[in-house]
C-alpha cells in the first residue's frame, strides 16, 4: 500500500513525464555519452546506451519531484524550474513578475517586423517619447 507521499510523487511524476513526452537521448563526442535532460527540468542524465537513459532519466525526475515536494530544493533551482514536477501552493512563477500582454491582429508584414530582434523595444522608446512630447 504507497503512502498519500508515495502518491502524489506518482501523480506528479505522470504530469511531469506527460510535459516531457518521449524522451529522446542523444549522443555527445565531448562526454562519450547518451544524454536526456529537458527544458521544463532541471534533470539531466547520461548513460552508455540509450536505453539505460531512456530507463533511467524517469527515476531521476522522480527524485527531483521527491525532494521539490518535501520543500529541499534550493531557492535558485526552483526559480530554475518552469514545469510542474510537484506542483504545490506558493510555487511558480511570482505574481506580477510577466509583463501583461493583450492579443491584437496585425497585417503579417507588420507582425514580422515587429518579432525582429530589438524593433519592440526601439517602438517602446520612441511610443514614449511621442508620448511624453505630446503631454
Amino acid at each position: 500500500m504507497a503512502s498519500s507521499e508515495e502518491k502524489e510523487i506518482s501523480h506528479h511524476l505522470k504530469l511531469a513525464l506527460k510535459e516531457i513526452g518521449k524522451i529522446k537521448p542523444w549522443f555527445s563526442e565531448e562526454f562519450n555519452s547518451w544524454i536526456f535532460s529537458h527544458d521544463l527540468y532541471p534533470v539531466e542524465y547520461a548513460g552508455e546506451t540509450e536505453e539505460e537513459v531512456i530507463q533511467n532519466y524517469p527515476l531521476y525526475i522522480k527524485e527531483f519531484i521527491k525532494h521539490r515536494l518535501q520543500d529541499r530544493l534550493s531557492p535558485l533551482m526552483e526559480n530554475k524550474t518552469r514545469g510542474h514536477g510537484g506542483k504545490r501552493k506558493g510555487s511558480g512563477r511570482p505574481k506580477g513578475s510577466k509583463e501583461e500582454k493583450v492579443r491584437i491582429y496585425l497585417p503579417k508584414d507588420i507582425a514580422n517586423l515587429l518579432k525582429e530582434p530589438g524593433v519592440l523595444m526601439y517602438l517602446r522608446g520612441l511610443i514614449q517619447a511621442c508620448h511624453h512630447t505630446h503631454v
